[in-house]
């Protein structure tokens, strides 16, 4: 069959997204055990059974991208970009925003509503237009070129403070959706599939049908596959804090769970205009014909997530926080893909078989977050502007899911190391937070036989930067933030 072996990619343990809190990831997103804003409907919600008031926050991360990819081999005659291909993503920036609202009813409950995307993002090696040159386009487009990924969790959540010191938390989402997929298929390089072998035995009736195939495999024009498809599922969230003043120690649990997505959508089909054997092609045979657009179904499992938290108080007058996360991104085995349409009128089988499975075998991710925070010293010139503000600085460790056989295109992942910074300043009712994270991707050379005439082997060197901002409201004015 034609499709390879793409899916969305991102970055941020393959298409995780963990940086949804300002203050947060200004402490490396170590904040399961602090939880002290309207962000822990993310990071741990049980943390607003200690939050006082009414509170309304609103975060926005931007986040650039330069993936960097050197082909180990190409097709004859194929053009290679002096510093390789480039994977940046189609705008400069991409855009994340979340919000969170909470409000405490009574001295034991507390409710709160979240709008957040924890799995998302995109990738981009589509440097061409269908009708260029074969020899100008990006290689490996045959495992993909070109997807989107986005999931929005609309969650409401209840918390419980089952006594002074600890608190739990249950929140039921609607989970919603949307992937998209482009790649290349008719791959002239590869061994013949079914498709493949039936049309030899179509064209050279007799002959031997790989030997046939291989004869004008490359007289085939190039197929381009666009997929776009929806989901809306639930999902589950929940957390445990454990929280004692007198020793400043802090212990948090969070959990959120898998999301296995029934996706329905479309696929649609385009052929270049270059193609020697097309005016061969029977006239019931045709490509459009064979690869008719369609209405498509699928399932697309997003991990579950597992985080244990512990904060300490008064370190050098700060707090020092450590998280530790596991997603368990083994769920995401494989794509089952099904077609609508695998016959044409005269019940003979065409291009689009009744499911095509994608393999990737991901291993579980895990992640290492430490962080820092501290008010600024009260003397100096410049103690006036930053009265009540705080600074922060983490550090984070992402192994990645990725296996070597899936690094491509769409998932031009590794495991990499970031460092972050961030501030809090309050203003009147408000507070403004700000971030800014370097993420630095290992660089990472593949060489898997089984991918050579995908043209994915070779060197993947990325990088990326991720400024956030926040704004929380407070109903009521600063009345601290726990209690």
């Amino acid at each position: 069959m034609f499709l390879g072996s793409g899916v969305p990619a991102a970055f941020g343990s393959a298409f995780a997204v963990n940086e949804l809190g300002a203050r947060a990831q200004g402490m490396g997103g170590a904040f399961t055990a602090i939880a002290d804003d309207a962000s822990a409907l993310f990071f741990n919600p049980a943390g607003l059974a200690f939050q006082k008031g009414t509170n309304f926050q609103m975060e926005a991360l931007a986040i650039n991208g330069q993936f960097r990819f050197v082909p180990s081999d190409t097709p004859p005659g194929a053009v290679v970009p002096e510093k390789g291909f480039s994977g940046a993503i189609g705008q400069p920036f991409i855009p994340v925003a979340s919000m969170y609202f909470s409000r405490r009813m009574s001295e034991r409950w507390s409710l709160g509503f979240a709008l957040y995307t924890p799995n998302g993002l995109a990738a981009n090696f589509t440097n061409f237009n269908d009708g260029d040159p074969s020899h100008t386009k990006f290689v490996g487009r045959w495992a993909g070129s070109r997807a989107m990924l986005r999931q929005f969790w609309f969650q409401p959540t209840v918390a419980v403070r089952l006594s002074q010191n600890h608190a739990i938390s249950v929140g039921v989402a609607a989970v919603h959706t949307h992937l998209f997929l482009e790649q290349s298929f008719l791959n002239p390089y590869e061994d013949p599939d079914e498709f493949g072998l039936r049309l030899a035995k179509d064209v050279f009736p007799g002959a031997d049908p790989v030997a046939a195939y291989r004869s004008f495999a490359r007289l085939l024009p190039e197929g381009r596959l666009r997929a776009a498809a929806t989901s809306n599922r639930p999902g589950f969230a929940g957390g445990y804090l454990y929280r004692n003043p007198n020793s400043g120690f802090s212990l948090g649990l969070n959990y959120r769970s898998p999301v296995v997505s029934r996706l329905k959508g479309d696929a649609a089909f385009s052929f270049t205009n270059e193609g020697a054997l097309v005016p061969f092609l029977p006239k019931d045979q045709t490509l459009d014909i064979l690869f008719p657009n369609q209405p498509i179904t699928g399932t697309f499992v997003t991990p579950a997530t597992y985080v244990v938290g512990v904060a300490k108080n008064g370190v050098a007058g700060g707090t020092l926080a450590f998280d530790f996360r596991m997603q368990d991104f083994q769920r995401f085995r494989d794509i089952p893909l099904n077609f609508s349409q695998t016959v044409d009128a005269n019940g003979e089988e065409i291009g689009t078989p009744p499911e095509r499975r994608l393999v990737f075998d991901f291993r579980n991710s895990y992640l290492i977050h430490a962080g820092y925070e501290r008010p600024f010293g009260s003397g100096g010139p410049m103690r006036k502007m930053l009265a009540g503000a705080t600074w922060r600085a983490g550090y984070v460790f992402d192994y990645t899911p990725v296996v070597e056989k899936s690094v491509g295109p769409l998932f031009p992942d590794a495991t990499r190391h970031s460092w972050t910074a961030g501030m809090t300043k309050p203003v009147g009712s408000f507070d403004m937070t700000f971030f800014y994270q370097f993420m630095q991707f290992m660089n990472r050379t593949t060489n898997v036989a089984a991918n050579n005439f995908q043209f994915t082997n070779g060197e993947y060197r990325n990088f990326a930067n991720l400024i956030g901002l926040g704004m929380r409201w407070r109903v009521g004015g600063h009345d601290g933030r726990m209690e």
